[in-house]
């Protein structure tokens, strides 16, 4: 039993540390020490030794406990217990304790109560375990939007502070064109890597928001600023990428790697004819053909390939995220993949390829119908034999370093297929899946929850906080994931993944989701009032909950009319010229984005002092929403007064959009909490802000 001890005198506290404690044991008492002497103004020092005779606490991880993460926070007498069944489950625990000593935790910082005098030992006798076991966070991606453009720094923020919320899990999502890993095929480098699909966001004197982007010509993320040649990015990108993993490992996480490995650089197309151009934003990859047959020797190499690059390049993450074609183009040779895993199972109660065909079809409530889930369905069951044939061929998944292998997550594979999954996946292995792009929209197919895997393959959903497809408005879906999680707690699913892109936007479903991973009775509403109140205090809660319930309902709304409505491409906002404006549901979210700022600005000004970056960021956000959606509904009236041939009313319109435009953009800069902040504002400027000034400009403005 490794432990160490905080004993409390009149004027000091000491803590107490076991000579050969675990690292995360050691991390533990020094985290202990730092709020200790912040929130009691205590003096403390680390020692090696206890007296037992006055009272203290005592940090042990308990070696063979039933639950690895369970924790308990007990008093016994002159003895207070911090324990974990595993070293960072002692780490949590310390961080339970100080969440009750008030401290709270957002996505960049803690928030801190006011000090106060040492007041003794808590009196608590609590032990938690997880009803999610898995509780990942996917970091990188590739929208400037998102994490993409996060410094080694800015991650590393980000994954302290989920570590104190007691997420447990990681895992990196890279694209096949990104200077995260390199290779050679057929005599052939792979190119020079780029980020954000190819497309560049220059800054110069005419950016709004340019005071926050420093001294640079175009937006990129700062750890691959400068580089001077593709191997100097390269070798940036992959450090950059390594130091995330390092940092998760640090804190006691799990880590994956997410890759593509049908899909890569089209201009390998040379030296693989028979590859097709991907329907991906940017273009810029290739995969197999239609009709290109799975045997394919050519085939078979360049995808070992691919996938042994990752391995090599990033040998120590705990899982390799396999990833189908999300345009599945694959499908000539479903019925023979089905026909060979039958052979190759013929027990298992998959059905006959009509039937598995029938069933998709069936599933009419995804986007795109029944028809678009059938031709998913066979592009996955073709990859799918692919993948597990050349793995089991050619030992792909050895760790470079012995004969130990990287363990496999499916992702993104049809629920039709869970049974498939369960017969072929090597031990250990797990699935991720999908279902659909927003959280209400899995609450309309609910009973593909129910088709869990068997309990030795551990089944995660992907949680959608935020969608890249309504894009840069502010959103809210805790009310969905809630109900998505109780599915997921009465099916048996082992818990989640996120998928986002603004962090921080997110602090209020983020508490909710690590309080709800361990206490099924915390609601969202339960989850804000606890954050609102402490943060921001009572005065400020009742408004900011309606500000936060008002963007929950323009979020269901936009999940079913506003999916690509902020997409961040070259017509994110000239397709609203195109259209004369917004359509009646947009209109409507617009007067709900204005009744939202109104409630959340009450909230500003009742807020506490410590509370008002808080409340005050959010006004910010609401106030860039209604903003945006005024030039869009403006630079719409711009078309319609051009197509009327009424110039002065052109004028007047293209003059309402570009103020509201540029007032939209400052408001969103002037909170930026990260490089993901400040790269959703400079696709903006691009995308946004300079064609309504050229417009403009054009009409003589």
């Amino acid at each position: 039993l490794g432990f160490c001890g905080v004993v409390a005198a009149a004027d000091t506290v000491s803590i107490v540390l076991n000579p050969d404690a675990h690292r995360l044991e050691t991390f533990a008492a020094t985290e202990l020490q730092g709020y200790v002497e912040t929130l009691f103004q205590a003096e403390t020092t680390i020692t090696a030794s206890v007296d037992e005779s006055v009272p203290h606490f005592r940090i042990a991880t308990t070696p063979n406990a039933p639950d690895a993460q369970s924790i308990t926070l007990r008093r016994e007498g002159d003895t207070f217990v911090i324990a974990g069944g595993s070293p960072v489950a002692t780490l949590w625990a310390v961080y339970e304790l100080a969440e009750r000593w008030g401290v709270r935790y957002l996505y960049d910082r803690d928030v801190l109560p006011a000090p106060k005098p040492w007041a003794g030992l808590p009196d608590l006798d609590v032990t938690m375990t997880p009803n999610m076991r898995i509780r990942c966070w996917r970091l990188v991606n590739d929208l400037a939007s998102g994490p993409i453009s996060w410094s080694l720094a800015e991650n590393q923020r980000f994954l302290r502070q989920m570590a104190k919320m007691k997420y447990n899990r990681i895992h990196v999502s890279l694209w096949p064109m990104q200077p995260f890993v390199h290779y050679a095929f057929q005599g052939m480098e792979k190119p020079p890597g780029v980020l954000n699909f190819g497309a560049k966001f220059p800054i110069d004197d005419d950016t709004v928001g340019r005071e926050k982007f420093g001294d640079v010509d175009f937006f990129m993320n700062p750890e691959l600023q400068g580089s001077t040649s593709p191997e100097d990015l390269n070798q940036r990108g992959i450090g950059l990428v390594r130091g995330i993993l390092k940092e998760a490992r640090a804190l006691g996480m799990e880590t994956g790697l997410s890759i593509q490995p049908f899909e890569w650089p089209k201009q390998f197309m040379a030296v693989m004819p028979e590859s097709e151009p991907v329907n991906q934003l940017g273009m810029l990859t290739a995969g197999p053909g239609h009709t290109q047959s799975m045997d394919a020797p050519l085939l078979r190499d360049m995808i070992a390939t691919i996938i042994r690059a990752y391995i090599e390049t990033y040998p120590d993450v705990d899982y390799l995220h396999l990833n189908t074609p999300e345009h599945r183009s694959w499908i000539s040779q479903a019925e023979s993949a089905v026909e060979k895993f039958q052979a190759r199972f013929p027990d298992m109660e998959l059905g006959s390829y009509d039937e598995l065909c029938a069933r998709a079809r069936a599933r009419t409530s995804f986007p795109g119908g029944g028809e678009r889930v059938e031709k998913m369905l066979k592009g996955d069951v073709a990859s799918l034999w692919f993948l597990d044939s050349l793995i089991r061929e050619r030992d792909l998944l050895k760790r470079p370093n012995g004969d130990e292998q990287i363990k496999i997550v499916y992702t993104g594979i049809v629920a039709e297929l869970f049974p498939l999954i369960e017969a072929l996946i090597p031990p250990g292995g797990e699935i991720l899946s999908f279902i659909d792009y927003t959280a209400s929209r899995q609450l309309k197919q609910r009973d593909l929850l129910r088709q869990t895997p068997k309990d030795s393959v551990p089944a995660t959903l992907t949680f959608t906080l935020a969608d890249d497809n309504v894009g840069v408005l502010p959103q809210l879906a805790t009310g969905s994931l809630h109900q998505l999680m109780g599915d997921l707690r009465q099916s048996g699913w082992a818990g989640f993944y996120t998928r986002y892109w603004t962090a921080s936007d997110l602090n209020p479903t983020i508490h909710y989701l690590a309080r709800a991973s361990w206490d099924p009775s915390v609601t969202p509403q339960s989850a804000y009032r606890d954050q609102f109140s402490t943060i921001c205090g009572d005065g400020a809660t009742d408004p900011a909950l309606e500000a936060l319930a008002i963007l929950e309902e323009i979020t269901l709304g936009l999940d079913q009319h506003g999916l690509g409505f902020g997409f961040p491409v070259p017509s994110m906002m000239t397709k609203h010229f195109s259209a004369g404006g917004l359509s009646a549901e947009l209109k409507a979210d617009h007067g709900q984005y204005r009744l939202a700022l109104e409630k959340m600005e009450v909230a500003h000004e009742r807020a506490t002092l410590a509370g008002k970056d808080y409340t005050g960021y959010y006004v910010g956000r609401l106030r860039f929403a209604v903003h945006y959606l005024d030039a869009a509904e403006a630079f719409g009236a711009t078309s319609v007064a051009l197509k009327a041939e009424d110039t002065a009313e052109a004028q007047k319109q293209i003059g309402l959009a570009y103020d509201a435009i540029r007032e939209a953009l400052q408001a969103y800069v002037d909170g930026a909490g990260d490089h993901g902040d400040l790269g959703a504002v400079a696709l903006m400027n691009e995308y946004c802000y300079r064609p309504i000034r050229d417009k403009k400009r054009e009409l003589g403005g």
